[in-house]
Formats: structure tokens, C-alpha cells, sequence
């Protein structure tokens, strides 16, 4: 197993989080039929695809596999639901109504910087489309269940058509439709590939032929890349603390940047990053998948990525919880027992509770305490 990338973002060790997933893949590396694994600098949790599928799902890596390999369920931890997921450069300003995918995907308005020769500076703009199909998913998933073998996967992507066009096709079809003429560039960062003897699954990682365009973070932009060969597709790290940032960046993070819920959390939006060398496209504007996963989220992370009602800016509408800040969560017995047991007084109504008395209905004493 090759972890070269992750040990050279990683010099002083492997983060702790980060283990469990490497003692997969460690293991993955043996099984049958698996030729290669490789750790992208990128390499981690998909956390909202694991989040809402019940399982971990990784990014970040590089498969190569024999030509009679089959998919199985254990495969979904690699074989990424979002096959053909891609970002593409467009001339001009962003302007079309978008239709994202679910997850960490965007659209917007990116600006690059340019002196010239007299020292005029220029301000050039251009569209960013970065995401996949919705069709892509569904049939992943029909893959790993039917345990298909990798020739037939790799002749659905790459050959048979629905309504006319190939996956890879459809993707770029539904990038095209919200950039203005046709793609200047392309980075696909979920594919297969094919050699004499095997076939090849990037997940987040870019097969480069010289330039590629990386993501940074979604506040900061992208950078395209001049460099060959295996490329991670984004440098994006933990979440900030929307709390702890200035009024001019949560005026970037809610007014720059918009998703189609009334909740103030994106998980995209709010992830940090880091610099990659490179021509910076910094973004301007965007629209952002509104990545659904605030219920699920546990209480640390929410509460990071929650801002106290004095901190949301003036005019951004958001839910009525966190306007009053309340944090919703799932009504599950063991959160309810952790709040009771330091706050049961609060939380019981007070027509159950008279002095030093807990005042209980009959039919609560015989099914509970007898």
C-alpha cells in the first residue's frame, strides 16, 4: 500500500482520525483481485456520504484491481457513489439557474489577477461547474449489489447509453448546462480507467495530463495545477468555528455563498483548507449543495458550526430554532438520559414537580419503578 502523499502532508505522523482508515485499506490491499491501493493526500471520510448511507465511505484514494475483480458491498468504502464527478471552467460570470447534487457540489463566480507588462491590473472572471449526475449513484449502487464484475462497470461507464448519452456524458452535459459556451477545461475526480491488465478507480484524485484544477476549500477557491500524473483533488481539511471567525468572514460565508435551506450549517462552505500551488481562481460568489446533515452531526460539531443569534449577520434569513438558539437533535433515549441526568429539573414540566416531591401519575409508577 502505497501512503507516500498522506505521510508527506502528514510528516510529524498519521492523524489518529485518520487510522481506522488506513487499517482498511491496509487490509483491502491483500484482498483478491486487488492489485494496488494508494493514499491521496486527501485521504479521509467522506463524511456526509458516510453520514446518510450507514456505512464509511472514503475519499482519497486510488484502486487498481484485476480484470475478473467483482464488486461487493464491502467495496462501497472505495468504490464512491459519485462516479464521473467533475469540475469544468467556463468564460464569463455565473448566470444560470443550477441544479446541484446533494453533496459538495457548487457552481459560481471565480475572478483571477493579472498584472501586465505596464503594471495594469486585470480582474478576468470566469464559471466553475463542479459536480456529478444524480443517475451516477443509483447505479453504483445496482453494481455493488449485484456484485457486478469490473469489465461490465467499466462498459455502463464508458459505453452503454441512457436517453442517449454515456454517464460520463450525461455529467458533462449537466455542466455544460450551467456554464456559458463550452468547457475550456475539465477535471474529472471520480472515474475508472482501463489498462491491458486492470482497471483503475480514482476517488477524488485527478489523472493528470499536465493541468488539473484543485480545490482548496470552498471559501478560498480553486487553483489550477501544472503537473502530470496522479493529482489529490482537493486540499480541504477540518471545520472552522463560524463563532470564533470575524463579522466580514461570516458576511462571506452567508452572503457570498448561498444553499437551498434555511439552515445556517453546510459542511462544504464551512471546511477549512489549505494553499496549493498554483493559478488561483478565487471564488466570488457561489451556490453550494446544501449537504443535509445537521441532524446527524454530533453535539460538538454542531455547536462548531452553529452561530449564536448575535453572530448570524444582519438580513440572512435562517430556521427558527437557531434564531432563538435552540439545537435540534434526534430523539434518541441515550441523548435524552445524558441531559437528564444534569438537567432533569429544568426539563420536567413543573406540574410533575412540587418542592422536594416528584409528583408521578400511577400508571408511570407501575411501569416504571415497581
Amino acid at each position: 500500500m502505497n501512503l507516500e502523499a498522506l505521510n508527506k502532508r502528514y510528516p510529524d505522523g498519521i492523524t489518529e482520525d485518520l487510522q481506522k482508515g488506513v487499517s482498511l485499506f491496509r487490509t483491502l490491499s491483500k484482498k483478491q483481485g486487488v492489485k494496488s491501493v494508494r493514499l491521496m493526500s486527501n485521504f479521509g471520510l467522506d463524511l456526509e456520504r458516510s453520514l446518510t448511507s450507514g456505512t464509511n465511505i472514503y475519499k482519497g484514494v486510488i484502486i487498481q484491481v484485476a480484470s475478473n475483480y467483482n464488486l461487493s458491498e464491502e467495496d462501497r468504502a472505495w468504490f464512491h457513489p459519485e462516479l464521473t464527478k467533475a469540475r469544468s471552467i467556463y468564460s464569463g460570470k455565473y448566470q444560470m439557474p443550477s441544479k446541484l447534487g446533494n453533496f459538495n457540489s457548487s457552481v459560481g463566480t471565480y475572478s483571477t489577477y493579472s498584472v501586465d507588462e505596464l503594471g495594469g491590473q486585470k480582474l478576468t472572471h470566469f464559471t466553475i461547474v463542479d459536480t456529478t449526475v444524480p443517475l451516477a449513484s443509483t447505479t453504483v449502487n445496482h453494481w455493488l449489489a449485484s456484485r457486478s464484475d469490473i469489465k461490465t462497470v467499466y462498459t455502463d461507464y464508458k459505453t452503454n447509453k441512457v436517453d442517449g448519452n454515456t454517464l460520463q456524458q450525461a455529467s458533462q452535459k449537466a455542466r455544460d448546462g450551467m456554464g456559458q459556451g463550452e468547457a475550456t477545461m475539465t477535471s474529472e475526480y471520480v472515474s475508472l480507467f482501463k489498462d491491458a491488465n486492470s482497471y483503475h478507480f480514482y476517488n477524488h484524485a485527478i489523472k493528470s495530463d499536465g493541468e488539473s484544477l484543485v480545490l482548496q476549500s470552498a471559501l478560498m477557491g480553486f487553483s489550477k495545477v501544472s503537473q502530470k500524473g496522479d493529482v489529490a483533488s482537493d486540499a480541504i481539511s477540518g471545520f472552522m468555528d463560524i463563532n470564533k471567525l470575524s463579522s466580514a468572514h461570516r458576511n462571506r460565508v452567508y452572503k457570498d455563498c448561498s444553499w437551498d435551506s434555511k439552515s445556517l450549517i453546510n459542511t462544504f462552505v464551512m471546511r477549512l483548507g489549505d494553499l496549493v500551488k498554483g493559478e488561483p481562481y478565487r471564488m466570488v460568489n457561489g451556490v453550494f449543495s446544501a449537504n443535509d446533515v445537521a441532524g446527524l452531526l454530533d453535539a460538538s460539531t454542531t455547536l462548531q458550526l452553529t452561530p449564536t443569534h448575535k453572530n448570524i449577520p444582519s438580513g440572512v434569513e435562517c430556521d427558527e430554532y437557531t434564531k432563538r438558539d435552540i439545537i435540534p437533535f434526534a430523539l434518541e433515549e441515550e441523548t435524552v438520559q445524558r441531559v437528564l441526568k444534569d438537567h432533569w429539573r429544568k426539563l420536567i414540566s413543573s406540574k410533575y414537580i412540587k418542592g422536594d416531591k416528584l409528583l408521578l401519575p400511577r400508571d408511570m409508577v407501575e411501569k416504571t419503578l415497581v
